[in-house]
């Protein structure tokens, strides 16, 4: 990822705004975009090929890490709006791609399973942040942004160097999943794409700023605050979705 400049800060952004933007977005949008908002979510790609990853990386049991205190938050969106060209295995091609709502459901009922755990990572096979065991780290699903979260940073060596990035700033956010099902189509005003029906999350991950790899999705970000409050401060979603939405309104042909 190319080091941001041009952060967007949440100053001046407010809830009214942001549902301004959202309905300003939907009735702007191509027929396709709005019959996919309808049914639940917004447009929502995947971001990383379509393969299976290496192992994650280990942590501290989820009794241990809950013992630990708490040092800061970080929200964003994991993958809202249509990809850069993305490589997949199983079609041997290069293309943006897209969830449907089928896929992103899915996936909210993996997270939200007893079984196995989803991880936050610094960085793409780096050490984890916050993982869905002990609930450090939650999804959402949002109309328009899809796929959000918010993490819980304990004092752990990757959770104090993801808080040195991130504290009052944001970062990029990029996604790897495997086990997909998908198709391909010819969109209006995006050309081919992928469709992606059927994944499984394996994990998200925070990118430094010194990476060299971009998220696949642009419109993908995670703003973070040190504290040790009970729950996520609201601006930080709020900040998200801020940046989502300047994608999104690009995407749904509000050039501006």
């Amino acid at each position: 990822m190319s080091r941001p400049d041009n952060i967007e800060y949440a100053g001046g952004t407010t809830i009214e705004h942001i549902d301004a933007s959202r309905r300003g977005i939907l009735s702007r949008a191509p027929a396709w975009w709005r019959q996919l908002a309808e049914r639940g979510t917004s447009t929502q790609p995947a971001a990383a090929p379509a393969k299976a990853s290496p192992a994650k990386p280990s942590a501290p049991a989820p009794q241990q890490r809950s013992q630990l205190p708490v040092i800061g938050w970080v929200a964003g969106t994991c993958c809202p709006g249509v990809s850069r060209p993305a490589f997949a295995v199983h079609d041997g091609e290069k293309l943006p791609e897209q969830f449907t709502p089928n896929a992103l459901e899915g996936i909210l009922r993996q997270v939200r399973s007893t079984t196995g755990s989803v991880p936050l990572t610094w960085g793409h096979d780096g050490p984890f942040v916050a993982t869905t065991a002990g609930l450090d780290l939650v999804f959402r699903m949002d109309r328009f942004c899809g796929l959000e979260f918010e993490a819980r940073l304990r004092d752990t060596p990757a959770g104090r160097k993801a808080l040195a990035e991130v504290d009052g700033r944001s970062l990029g956010v990029s996604i790897g999943f495997d086990k997909t099902k998908s198709w391909i189509v010819e969109r209006d005003g995006v050309g081919r794409m992928r469709v992606v029906d059927e994944a499984r999350l394996h994990h998200i991950a925070l990118l430094p700023r010194s990476a060299t790899l971009r998220p696949a999705y642009s419109a993908a970000r995670a703003y973070g605050l040190a504290g040790s409050g009970l729950a996520c401060p609201r601006d930080l979603m709020v900040s998200a979705e801020a940046w989502a939405f300047r994608f999104l309104s690009y995407q749904a042909g509000a050039r501006r």
